[in-house]
């Protein structure tokens, strides 16, 4: 009687074992697979179109300075990036909040230090007024004019409003700023600098604008929300863009695309 007791005990002790090896084994599997398909997954960039050759929007492909520079660094990574295109308030507001997106090219402001992971310092942005048939070389200028276009939450509309300007018409939509420029909705755009004295209309059209004197430089940046959580992909990314734009890689791409 011992002998068979003594049998059944250890076979149930083995059941046991294997019970718990087995579900060791179901958890290991699930961790694993959730690590993989996080790894999987693609870099999410929001941003808007930027005219002058920097970022073109071609459905959901990005063309331009900007797009190339993230699509061979994420080849070189051996990971793979997609664009969502919204407004750039939107996508601003939408990174702060996020602990995986990412956005560019952001200012560097104090307001906006503490709520963003500043990742890659990308390139220095000089801002102009442009207007259809005038030169805006100064501020002085500029508040003599009936009204003033700006991006919707952008580092512009931040700088004009700090100076006293109130007749600025913030716009989030690019196409629709090119459009009121071009139909006078506006008196000037206080904007990046072109690198050409024409800018793409959203009719596949061009209109020719002036520039006037730089009137400040803007560092801009690769950039995640304050609570961004690196990936490995996104890290080994993050580090290519970095020895990229170190690289001068910029610089190359602006060439390729006619930019100074």
């Amino acid at each position: 009687m011992r002998s068979a007791d003594h049998w059944k005990n250890a076979m149930k002790v083995h059941k046991r074992l294997f019970q718990v090896a087995f579900c060791a084994f179901v958890f290991f599997l699930g961790v694993c697979t959730a690590s993989i398909a996080a790894e999987q997954k693609p870099i999410t960039l929001l941003a808007a179109e930027i005219p002058g050759g920097y970022l073109k929007i071609t459905g959901n492909k990005g063309i331009g300075v900007f797009p190339d520079l993230f699509y061979e660094a994420a080849g070189a990574a051996g990971s793979h990036v997609k664009f969502r295109f919204v407004p750039w308030g939107r996508a601003f507001q939408e990174v702060e909040r996020s602990s995986h997106l990412l956005t560019f090219p952001l200012t560097r402001l104090p307001e906006r230090e503490a709520k963003y992971s500043w990742l890659v310092p990308l390139d220095r942005d000089e801002i102009v007024f442009l207007t259809l048939d005038q030169q805006i070389n100064n501020l002085e200028q500029a508040r003599k004019l009936g009204k003033i276009l700006v991006w919707k939450g952008s580092s512009m509309e931040i700088f004009l409003t700090q100076q006293g300007f109130e007749n600025l018409i913030s716009v989030g939509n690019t196409k629709a700023l090119v459009r009121m420029l071009k139909n006078g909705r506006g008196d000037a755009w206080f904007t990046i600098r072109p690198e050409t004295d024409e800018i793409s209309t959203p009719d596949g059209g061009a209109v020719k604008v002036v520039s006037g004197d730089v009137i400040q430089t803007e560092s801009v940046w690769l950039v995640g929300g304050k609570s961004f959580t690196h990936s490995e992909t996104s890290r080994r990314f993050v580090a290519r863009v970095k020895t990229l734009v170190e690289a001068g890689r910029l610089t190359e791409l602006k060439t390729k695309y006619g930019l100074k």
